[in-house]
Protein backbone atom coordinates (compact mmCIF):
# COMPACT_ATOMS: atom_id res chain seq x y z
CA UNK A 1 0.00 0.00 0.00
CA UNK A 2 2.78 2.28 0.81
CA UNK A 3 4.51 1.67 -2.32
CA UNK A 4 1.12 3.14 -4.35
CA UNK A 5 0.94 6.28 -2.37
CA UNK A 6 4.43 7.06 -3.43
CA UNK A 7 4.12 6.06 -7.09
CA UNK A 8 0.74 8.59 -6.62
CA UNK A 9 2.77 11.07 -5.19
CA UNK A 10 5.58 10.63 -7.64
CA UNK A 11 2.97 11.47 -10.82
CA UNK A 12 1.32 14.12 -9.18
CA UNK A 13 2.34 17.77 -10.95
CA UNK A 14 4.15 19.83 -9.12
CA UNK A 15 2.50 23.19 -7.29
CA UNK A 16 3.25 25.43 -9.96
CA UNK A 17 1.52 23.34 -12.27
CA UNK A 18 -1.30 22.32 -10.04
CA UNK A 19 -2.19 25.64 -10.00
CA UNK A 20 -2.68 26.07 -13.38
CA UNK A 21 -6.20 24.21 -13.29
CA UNK A 22 -8.04 24.74 -16.67
CA UNK A 23 -10.68 26.96 -14.69
CA UNK A 24 -7.89 29.15 -14.52
CA UNK A 25 -6.40 28.69 -17.93
CA UNK A 26 -9.62 29.66 -19.47
CA UNK A 27 -9.95 33.01 -16.67
CA UNK A 28 -6.54 34.23 -17.89
CA UNK A 29 -7.43 33.42 -21.66
CA UNK A 30 -10.59 35.44 -21.20
CA UNK A 31 -8.29 38.42 -19.40
CA UNK A 32 -6.29 38.23 -22.38
CA UNK A 33 -8.72 38.70 -25.05
CA UNK A 34 -10.68 41.63 -22.50
CA UNK A 35 -7.32 43.30 -22.75
CA UNK A 36 -6.91 42.97 -26.76
CA UNK A 37 -10.35 44.39 -26.56
CA UNK A 38 -9.74 47.20 -24.64
CA UNK A 39 -6.36 47.78 -26.62
CA UNK A 40 -8.60 47.36 -30.08
CA UNK A 41 -10.55 50.31 -28.73
CA UNK A 42 -8.23 52.45 -27.62
CA UNK A 43 -6.18 51.97 -31.15
CA UNK A 44 -9.19 52.86 -32.68
CA UNK A 45 -10.13 56.06 -30.77
CA UNK A 46 -6.69 57.56 -31.63
CA UNK A 47 -7.56 56.59 -35.06
CA UNK A 48 -10.28 58.11 -35.43
CA UNK A 49 -8.83 61.48 -33.35
CA UNK A 50 -6.20 61.36 -35.95
CA UNK A 51 -8.22 61.17 -38.73
CA UNK A 52 -10.35 64.26 -37.16
CA UNK A 53 -7.39 66.00 -36.99
CA UNK A 54 -6.00 65.60 -40.17
CA UNK A 55 -9.08 66.79 -41.61
CA UNK A 56 -9.01 69.73 -39.71
CA UNK A 57 -5.44 70.27 -40.69
CA UNK A 58 -5.85 70.41 -44.36
CA UNK A 59 -5.39 74.20 -45.07
CA UNK A 60 -2.38 75.06 -47.41
CA UNK A 61 0.25 77.38 -45.12
CA UNK A 62 3.58 78.84 -45.80
CA UNK A 63 6.42 77.21 -45.13
CA UNK A 64 9.85 78.13 -45.11
CA UNK A 65 12.16 75.04 -45.45
CA UNK A 66 15.57 75.04 -45.42
CA UNK A 67 16.42 76.48 -49.13
CA UNK A 68 13.62 77.23 -50.26
CA UNK A 69 10.12 78.69 -49.40
CA UNK A 70 6.56 76.72 -50.44
CA UNK A 71 3.09 75.86 -49.80
CA UNK A 72 1.51 73.13 -47.94
CA UNK A 73 -1.13 71.07 -46.05
CA UNK A 74 -0.68 71.71 -42.40
CA UNK A 75 -0.98 68.18 -41.68
CA UNK A 76 1.88 67.52 -43.79
CA UNK A 77 4.02 69.93 -42.03
CA UNK A 78 3.14 68.24 -39.22
CA UNK A 79 3.64 64.68 -39.96
CA UNK A 80 6.82 65.60 -42.01
CA UNK A 81 8.11 67.17 -38.32
CA UNK A 82 6.78 63.66 -36.30
CA UNK A 83 8.68 61.83 -38.72
CA UNK A 84 12.02 63.88 -38.18
CA UNK A 85 11.78 64.12 -34.44
CA UNK A 86 11.43 59.85 -34.83
CA UNK A 87 14.50 60.00 -36.77
CA UNK A 88 16.52 62.07 -34.74
CA UNK A 89 15.23 60.48 -30.96
CA UNK A 90 16.57 57.31 -32.93
CA UNK A 91 19.86 58.84 -34.38
CA UNK A 92 20.77 59.74 -30.82
CA UNK A 93 19.66 56.40 -29.30
CA UNK A 94 22.42 54.78 -31.95
CA UNK A 95 24.70 57.23 -30.98
CA UNK A 96 24.42 56.56 -27.03
CA UNK A 97 24.38 52.83 -27.39
CA UNK A 98 27.61 53.41 -29.79
CA UNK A 99 29.21 55.21 -26.84
CA UNK A 100 28.05 52.68 -24.12
CA UNK A 101 30.09 49.73 -25.57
Amino acid sequence: MADSRERARSTELPASERAATPEKRGAKKQGMEKRERVRLVATALIAAALAVFALLNLDKVEVNWVVTTGRAPLIVVIALAFVAGIAFDRLLRLAARRRAK
